[in-house]
């Protein structure tokens, strides 16, 4: 008797933890949107967003895309991490690279091995792979300030585009 006390108990606890886990209040919101997350110690997505669309803005307004013949190869290059954390660059240089496919005015070249292995197949049949005539650089820098129970945590995102013979043509 006791143990079927016991084994009735275990079971009501038990639906009353599933019933209680199946209840969430997760929802979906903007990322970078008004709703989403901020963080101050570390650099989030709003972060990326914002960062991403002021260059790109920036490097399409500067007119130095113009100096070529329409799309332009462009490779991505090293985007230098100087902060205090382990940060993917790739959330800044794709966002950054998807917005300059889809404007028309570049190309970019694939990092991904198995492409490069079919272009370089390619480039022994038709005598060669397409080179870059520009190449994007950056770096991520972090700064800290503190003064009593105030903390500030700034990330500046710099990016070049230089052309093929080593001149930055942009910088912002």
């Amino acid at each position: 008797m006791k143990n079927r006390i016991l084994a009735i108990l275990a079971v009501c606890a038990a639906a009353f933890l599933v019933q209680g886990c199946g209840e969430t209040n997760a929802r979906y919101v903007e990322s970078g949107g008004t709703r989403s997350l901020i963080s101050t110690k570390k650099v989030n997505i709003a972060d990326w967003n914002s960062a991403a669309s002021a260059l790109v803005d920036d490097m399409l307004a500067s007119g130095v895309l113009d100096r070529y013949e329409k799309p332009v190869v462009m490779k991505v290059s090293r985007i230098v991490n100087r902060t205090s954390e382990a940060i993917d660059t790739d959330l800044l240089t794709k966002q950054i690279s998807i917005t300059l496919n889809k404007s028309g005015n570049v190309l970019t070249m694939s990092e991904d091995e198995y492409t490069k292995d079919l272009a370089q197949a390619q480039a022994f049949e038709n005598g060669g792979v397409p080179t870059p005539k520009i190449t994007m650089s950056g770096k991520i820098v972090e700064d800290r300030e503190s003064i009593g129970d105030t903390n500030e945590v700034t990330y500046v995102f710099m990016l070049s585009i230089n052309s093929s013979n080593g001149l930055a043509l942009w910088e912002g």
